[in-house]
């Protein structure tokens, strides 16, 4: 807002701006009465100018003879100070009133009398002012989208504190002390929320036979007390593992954790199940009974105390009310089956469940302990007030700096060495904080490029008034106004139209917006606040009055340097074939300002880009390194398109020669001499179309290499069509898992298979390659173990193979590590570069650190001598990289890896799986076989597992791709609507001087076709060359900044050509040329006859 009241002031004070010259001239102002009303309203301006020369030479009897009465007053009269010309202005205050009175009645006359104009000027403006206020309004809170985005992924919560440090033994927090620490009061730390998780199994009651009650299931059917339950011998279904969550509703709603969470509050007795463990329960429904069994001794370990025979017994079987059944949120739960039960009554539930031999009075006193004093998690969200302000930046490190500062305000007084802290938010921001600083970077180039649109055309409008009112200006200079006096007349012009239009673009951008808000919300969940921000409106007040002011410049320019003889001069056209300067040798010496400029920009750019840049490397500020970026791209595009004007009339002719070869010899010359004659006025035009279609082929570009990085890496990632992770998976509960898929789920052809790395869990501390004599060294991050069949299995287009030796070429590139030479590997480029190894006859050194005493902290390293069996630029599923920098996946086969891991007579089935995946043989097979293996696994005891397909990560891609699509799309299509009012602006002014070429036309004998046709072929050929310039421009700074997102994501992403953008560009523009010249020439040759075409003044 104070933007919006410094425009003001500015356009009120512009009329003093011009006082010191206004005063100074002796000007008659005459005061005329009101003639009768004209019949025909298109030549009413030009009567008021003739009563006006008609009055200057009889001397009007109500005329002002003294000028010094209205205008007249000399500032710099001798020994006058400050406060005394102050008082006199201010005395003078309501002559002013009469000239500003004057200058609105000639802008209303000349609205009335050039309505079209007016509207395609008001439109304009309009367009500019709405188009800032939405754009600017969705840039302010596109980060949003990557904030939804983790939160899809990692859930809805900003902190999660367990157990950890010096009690990582414990399983439980005490959530009591938090309350105490961090009030609800607290309006920065007082959202919190406890957790307690519990692992166990489920079963529906229905299925279960020979009980009454559930409690009845303790016992076998001789009464003997199973000490685990005896579920297995009354149901008939097999029991399915779970995971039971405890939550308290009313605290996690208060908190927003879970916004899209529509399922009611929880009381005692009551779940909520999953849609995947309702459908694996014999497709349980809402109001069923089922019943829970699940140890309990762990994560209650706090509430347990001076109970030891329950701690012993730690185990309840206990009966739940089904009250809704909702599909997977990993928003609030970051598994697919999941039980919800209530928090606050956990304790009583677990009590009522256990076996009637626990001891009566330790039941009694277990069920009045408070949950709060065992939470397995305390979960924290910012003030959802600020939450989203916040994360309303894609610059990562300001992200970082917020969360962690309010992050250290709650550890601190907890304690660092009492717990262990998880950002998930902040996590996943790291993920994609290069992606977001691209996003960043292609919306400041947007708004950058829609203010230089925005200022050309404004340019053109009131270019397109001054050279429409040639001579009614002669006139008005004629009778008195001078320089000064038409500058302000232009600029109440430009008010009069531009004040209204950016009143009511704020209006509509205001009411687009909560139209959008609506839209976001639906979509990604997001509550944007209901008015547009203050950088909008600063934005749009800059757009709507100050650019019409920095737009005036060269009219006004053209105005101080009209000749009045030629601007009086109706009987000759406004078109000049021949332009000539005279330079004088007195003219050589003066001083160049716009080689000053120019050599002053690069002297301010090339100091900058001295300074800035390395300091932004040595400080890693990469939100520095992208403002650079910034600067350069755009001077890159600027540099590119002026270079490609001066291909502009040689594109005009190959375009008019190309596309209109058949056109008549009469039309065509016709045509190639106006193209000569307009060549300045559309030189413009060609240069802000050119920029225009290159800037919209650029963001598709870009967009799409955005867009497609984001998904290339995230499915490079996955590997596969489904891909199961697993926490701990050893081969034998794999082979089984094998057996079944082969018998029961034939859509899947094949699987394959990685283990977990060497860690300190097979007291491996570290792996490291180095060259024959140790000149290089390089620390390998993972060391993994793939089986046979494992690129074979994943998508291969993924797979990118720098060298391979001969066994990888006979059998494959995993299925070489099988052979019978031993100790061989595959490793990425950039370790194969960094050893600087020559050929694949080079060995290779394997250090792996041993940890040989916990306490003592020692380490024994063993060496092993190894060979490579392939070299890949980039590989599925894991990091493989030919960038220098980065170690990536050493892989090896299972045998070689139990051996080379330092551990005597380790076993392979000692190795445990991390990834399994599967080829499925069609897309629409994908969900039925998550779905049926996801209720084997469950059935099979496994609940660490999680399955990623193509649907789910479809379905989170495109959350981004249509927000983001949706703000491409709405820029492309407003750049094309502001260059149509540029090209309308532009063929009006052509069409304007060329009234008496039209005239002469007609009067040759050409027919009123010919003539639309001329006009019509003139925007045609301009669009099209510029289209191509544009094309050109557009292609080549995509392509550049895909090459630098290549060396920032080091993602091969190939390059997208925007065919769809091109075509709907060409139509458009084809499109524009038509209707941009047939109206101002319809308007022309409606007139009566030849003859009032031939008297028709500009």
């Amino acid at each position: 807002m104070l933007a919006c009241l410094c425009v003001c002031v500015c356009v009120t004070s512009l009329p003093l701006f011009f006082w010191p010259t206004c005063v100074r001239t002796h000007m008659y102002w005459y005061v005329g009465r009101k003639g009768k009303k004209k019949k025909k309203k298109r030549i009413k301006e030009r009567e008021v100018n003739s009563r006006l020369l008609v009055m200057t030479q009889n001397s009007d009897e109500s005329a002002v003879v003294d000028p010094r009465t209205i205008m007249n007053l000399e500032l710099d009269e001798k020994n006058e100070g400050w406060i005394a010309w102050i008082r006199r202005l201010s005395a003078e205050r309501n002559k002013f009133r009469l000239m500003f009175g004057l200058c609105i009645k000639l802008s209303l006359i000349s609205a009335k009398a050039h309505k079209v104009s007016y509207c395609i000027s008001f439109f304009s403006v309009f367009l500019v002012v709405f188009l800032c206020v939405v754009l600017v309004s969705t840039m302010f809170n596109l980060p949003i989208i990557f904030l939804r985005l983790g939160e899809a992924y990692n859930g809805q919560n900003d902190l999660v504190l367990l157990s950890g440090g010096e009690l990582s033994t414990w399983a439980s927090l005490n959530y009591s002390m938090i309350e105490e620490l961090f009030p609800p009061a607290d309006a920065a730390r007082g959202y919190h929320s406890p957790r307690i998780t519990l692992t166990g199994s489920i079963v529906n009651f229905a299925s279960c036979s020979g009980v009454k009650y559930p409690k009845d299931l303790w016992y076998s059917r001789g009464r003997r007390l199973c000490s685990k339950g005896c579920l297995s011998q009354h149901c008939h279904e097999d029991d399915l593992s779970v995971r039971i969550v405890a939550i308290n509703s009313e605290r996690e709603k208060r908190m927003g954790f879970g916004t899209s969470w529509k399922s009611p509050s929880l009381a005692k007795g009551e779940v909520i199940l999953s849609r995947a463990v309702a459908s694996a329960l014999s497709d349980t429904q809402v109001g069923d009974t089922v019943v829970i069994s699940a140890e309990f001794g762990t994560s209650l370990r706090a509430l347990l105390k001076d109970m030891p025979y329950m701690r012993v017994n730690a185990r309840a079987i206990m009966p739940f009310k089904v009250v809704d059944i909702v599909l997977p949120d990993r928003s609030k739960f970051d598994v697919e089956d999941f039980a919800v039960i209530d928090y606050d009554s956990i304790a009583s539930t677990v009590a009522e469940g256990l076996h009637g031999g626990v001891n009566g009075e330790d039941v009694k006193r277990f069920a009045k302990r408070d949950p709060k004093f065992a939470a397995t998690s305390i979960h924290f969200n910012l003030d959802p007030k600020v939450r989203t302000h916040t994360y309303r930046t894609a610059d990562y490190s300001v992200i970082r700096r917020r969360v962690f500062t309010w992050v250290t305000s709650i550890v601190e007084p907890i304690g660092y060495n009492q717990i262990a802290v998880n950002t998930p938010i902040v996590k996943f921001l790291h993920t994609v904080r290069f992606f977001s600083l691209f996003v960043e970077l292609i919306v400041s180039i947007i708004m950058v490029s829609l203010t230089f649109l925005s200022v050309m055309l404004i340019y053109s409008l009131l270019n397109l008034l001054v050279e429409s009112r040639v001579y009614e200006l002669g006139i008005k200079r004629m009778i008195g106004f001078s320089s000064a006096n038409l500058v302000f007349v232009l600029l109440t012009n430009a008010y009069f139209f531009a004040i209204p239009a950016w009143l009511l673009g704020l209006l509509a951008g205001q009411l687009v917006f909560l139209g959008m808000r609506a839209s976001i919300h639906g979509v990604i969940g997001i509550e944007l606040p209901r008015f547009i921000s203050g950088m909008a409106v600063g934005w749009a007040t800059l757009a709507g009055l100050l650019l019409p002011l920095i737009g005036a410049i060269f009219p006004v320019i053209t105005i101080l340097s009209q000749k009045l003889p030629d601007a009086l001069n109706a009987t000759r056209g406004r078109n000049v074939g021949v332009v000539y300067k005279i330079v004088r040798e007195g003219d050589t010496r003066s001083l160049n300002y716009m080689m000053l400029c120019i050599g002053l920009a690069f002297f301010v750019f090339g100091f900058l880009l001295y300074y800035f840049f390395p300091v932004a490397l040595l400080r890693m500020r990469l939100d520095w390194l992208f403002v650079i970026f910034f600067g350069i791209l755009i001077g890159m595009v600027a540099g590119l398109v002026l270079l490609a004007v001066n291909f502009e009339r040689v594109l005009q002719t190959a375009v008019s020669y190309f596309f209109l070869f058949w056109e008549h010899a009469a039309v065509f010359q016709a045509l190639q001499k106006s193209l000569t004659a307009h060549r300045k006025r559309n030189r413009k035009t060609t240069l802000m179309y050119a920029f225009s279609l290159g800037f919209v082929v650029f963001i598709s570009i870009a967009f799409q290499v955005q867009l497609r990085s984001f998904q290339y890496g995230i499915r490079r990632s996955m590997g596969a069509e489904m891909v199961i992770e697993f926490e701990t998976m050893d081969l034998f509960k794999f082979s089984e898992m094998v057996r079944y898929v082969r018998t029961y789920i034939p859509q899947v052809s094949a699987m394959a298979f990685i283990s977990h790395p060497l860690s300190p869990h097979l007291h491996v501390k570290n792996v490291t390659l180095a060259s024959p004599g140790r000149y290089q060294e390089v620390f390998i991050g993972e060391f993994r173990a793939i089986s046979p069949n494992y690129f074979e299995v994943l998508d291969k287009s993924f797979l990118q193979v720098n060298k391979y030796n001969r066994e990888s070429r006979r059998y494959s590139l995993s299925g070489a590590l099988y052979t019978v030479d031993r100790n061989k590997v595959i490793i990425s480029t950039s370790v194969y570069s960094d050893l600087k190894s020559k050929s694949f006859a080079d060995r290779f050194l394997l250090v792996v650190g041993l940890i040989t005493d916990s306490v003592k902290r020692t380490v024994e390293n063993v060496r092993y001598a190894l060979k490579p069996s392939a070299v890949l630029d980039a590989a599925p599923q894991v990091t493989m990289s030919k960038y220098r920098g980065i170690t990536g996946t050493l892989l090896t086969s299972f045998p070689t890896l139990a051996r080379l891991s330092g551990t005597d007579y380790l076993s392979v089935r000692s190795l445990t799986l991390s990834a399994v995946s599967l080829r499925v043989s069609g897309k629409v097979d994908v969900e039925l076989v998550s779905q049926t293996i996801s209720k084997y696994l469950r059935r099979s005891r496994i609940t660490a597992f999680r399955i990623r397909d193509d649907g789910t990560t479809v379905q989170y891609l495109s959350i981004a791709e249509r927000i983001i699509g949706f703000f491409f799309t709405f820029t492309q299509v407003i750049t094309m609507a502001i260059c149509f009012f540029s090209l309308l602006a532009s063929i009006t002014a052509n069409v304007s001087e060329s009234v008496k070429e039209i005239g002469i036309y007609l009067c040759i004998g050409m027919t009123k076709l010919q003539i639309h046709r001329i006009f019509l072929w003139e925007a045609f050929v301009i669009i099209i060359a510029s289209a191509v310039l544009g094309l050109a421009v557009g292609v080549m700074v995509g392509y550049s900044m895909q090459l630098q997102n290549q060396l920032f994501s080091q993602l091969d992403v190939g390059f997208a050509f925007p065919y769809p953008q091109v075509v709907v560009i060409g139509v458009m523009a084809v499109g524009a040329a038509l209707l941009s010249s047939f109206p101002p020439v319809a308007a022309i040759l409606r007139l009566p006859s030849i003859t009032h075409i031939l008297r028709r003044t500009t």
